[in-house]
């Protein structure tokens, strides 16, 4: 197991290393997606994905304290692509939303991610496929509950 997991270390070193690499990134990101950074598209995506969140449940969901989801919030409310709106139920809470262009911005990193994946997964077999996907939902699922 040991020789497994010393292994698996080398790989996901590599696969970090590669997945961070200016070249890739530039490809992955082009167009105005291309001006964000990492943090930022992950922050764009988060909110895209729950339609808008308090600051806290920013900083829950992507794995930072308030102070930094708040500094994040205020340099993309800054850059035009989010906004603060006054949450209904309580009208001293504020809640982080994308506008129009974070929307815009967040989906096209996201069909540019799609188009990445495809072009990764048309490298293996069908059903190499299907195992990647499956194993990397068995590992995200391991690392999140690591991370509880």
């Amino acid at each position: 197991m040991a020789s497994l997991a010393a292994e698996l270390s080398e790989r996901w070193y590599e696969l970090g290393s590669a997945l961070r690499s200016r070249r890739l990134l530039a490809s992955l990101h082009a167009g105005g997606v291309a001006e964000l950074t990492p943090t930022k598209l992950r922050a764009l995506d988060v909110l895209a994905r729950r339609g808008g969140l308090r600051v806290g449940e920013l900083a829950e969901r992507m794995g930072v304290d308030e102070t930094s989801a708040t500094r994040l919030a205020d340099r993309l409310q800054a850059a035009g692509l989010v906004e603060r709106r006054r949450a209904p139920e309580d009208r001293r809470v504020a809640i982080v939303v994308l506008t129009l262009h974070g929307q815009e911005l967040a989906e096209a990193a996201a069909e540019q991610r799609r188009r990445f994946f495809a072009d990764v997964l048309a490298a293996l077999e069908p059903g190499e496929r299907k195992e990647l996907v499956r194993l990397t939902a068995k590992a995200a699922e391991a690392l999140q509950a690591i991370a509880r």
